[in-house]
């Protein structure tokens, strides 16, 4: 139990590495892209709305337990600040989609799910800071893996309960959502001084680390209207595999229920 605690709970004395594309960042990726796969497998293969409200709830939950976790956990042994809460995008995410999901705020759901999708992927594929403190496997690492596998899982499970992308024209909500996350970010870092949101310097991120704070932005900003433009498109798609899915199931439902009653009545 000690060499547990030693080695994979209380903060570790490492030289800070990144550690992107280490066998920790393959094995807790791989792991939750099968977790993903298989929850959409599921709701894919139920198609009931119901069903994927309970996944939806119960992922928020998770979310916003490993959040106060990690809050409390750097509090306990760094004591009390502001900093401990992060204002960062996928730590504003953390915090606010689970009350979003738990109060039932659909109309809300537009400004946050690509955001949160988009955030949650990044990480498991380039992982800049996930491993950065930790030599390896630590409690810290796992918390912050499981939680941007959540952030992918949520906004596709919203998908299966409200297919709001198949009547939204464009992308100006996200990109609302994102200007409210942007402008928390500035104001805690010059508050801070912590780079939350590259909001000082892009230091380990390819390409944007060339540049200085505002310049870079040049970059990043037509990369993330990309970026979500093209993860609008794959929830469309996704609205429309989930409709057709569910209409067969209907279908096959109705047909199934008049076999019945002709039997019945024979």
């Amino acid at each position: 139990m000690k060499t547990f605690y030693e080695n994979y709970f209380k903060p570790q004395n490492v030289t800070p590495d990144s550690r992107i594309f280490s066998p920790e960042h393959i094995i807790l990726s791989s792991l939750g892209i099968f977790f993903i796969i298989c929850i959409i497998h599921v709701q894919m293969k139920r198609c009931d709305v119901n069903y994927s409200k309970k996944i939806l709830k119960c992922s928020a939950v998770i979310m916003m337990i490993l959040e106060i976790f990690r809050i409390s956990w750097s509090t306990f042994y760094y004591g009390f600040s502001l900093k401990n809460i992060r204002f960062d995008w996928c730590n504003q995410i953390s915090l606010v989609l689970p009350f979003i999901v738990l109060a039932g705020k659909q109309g809300l759901y537009p400004y946050i799910d690509i955001l949160s999708f988009m955030g949650g992927a990044g990480v498991l594929i380039y992982p800049a800071w996930v491993f950065y403190d930790y030599a390896g496997i630590h409690i810290m690492s796992v918390q912050s893996m499981i939680s941007h596998t959540l952030m992918i899982i949520i906004p596709i499970s919203i998908s299966f309960v409200s297919g709001h992308w198949e009547s939204e024209k464009n992308i100006r909500k996200p990109l609302k959502g994102f200007v409210c996350m942007a402008l928390v970010a500035y104001i805690m870092s010059r508050a801070l001084n912590v780079n939350y949101l590259i909001m000082l310097r892009a230091d380990g991120i390819p390409l944007l680390r060339n540049f200085s704070f505002p310049w870079y932005w040049t970059v990043a900003i037509p990369c993330l209207v990309l970026s979500v433009n093209l993860v609008k498109l794959m929830f469309c798609k996704l609205s429309r595999i989930i409709d057709k899915k569910r209409a067969a199931k209907l279908e096959f439902d109705g047909s199934h229920y008049k076999d019945e009653e002709v039997e019945s009545i024979i």
